[in-house]
């Protein structure tokens, strides 16, 4: 299986999409705020974005075992706090 990501990622009020291509196929990797906020420095108060980007690797790491495992559904996989 051949997976890439992007680089491009997405943030809102609600989470954090960052983008991988599997097999030629976009999947957006959605990051849930109860999973940035697990990883945030509760002494810092850091936005959502450089969370994500301090932990970018690690949720490409955790992105990449849930395709390997199959948890892309409609062209979506979730990471929350169960998948740190």
């Amino acid at each position: 299986m051949d997976i890439d990501f992007t680089g491009e990622y997405l943030v809102n009020d609600q989470d954090v999409t960052f983008y991988a291509i599997v097999n030629n196929q976009t999947v957006a990797c959605i990051v849930s705020t109860a999973a940035l906020d697990e990883l945030a420095d509760p002494d810092d108060e850091m936005d959502a974005e450089s969370v994500f980007l301090d932990h970018q690797y690690k949720f490409e790491e955790i992105a990449e075992g849930l395709i390997l495992n199959h948890k892309v559904v409609d062209g979506e996989l979730h990471i929350d706090r169960g998948e740190l």
